[in-house]
């Protein structure tokens, strides 16, 4: 089940790194240092959850 969440959570952080790619590229900044702090978020979430799977 930790598996899925995993995986669901991986295909997300990916989704959110091509977004930002793109509004880069496209020139919004703005929009693009919106989806780095999400992906900021998400990674902290990740690593929470894999330090936690640790103990």
């Amino acid at each position: 089940m930790m598996l899925r969440e995993n995986e669901k959570e991986l295909r997300e952080l990916a989704m959110l790194r091509y977004q930002a790619d793109r509004y880069q590229a496209a020139g919004n900044g703005a929009m693009s240092q919106q989806l780095n702090a999400e992906i900021r978020r998400l990674l902290a979430t990740i690593e929470e959850v894999s330090e936690a799977e640790k103990n």
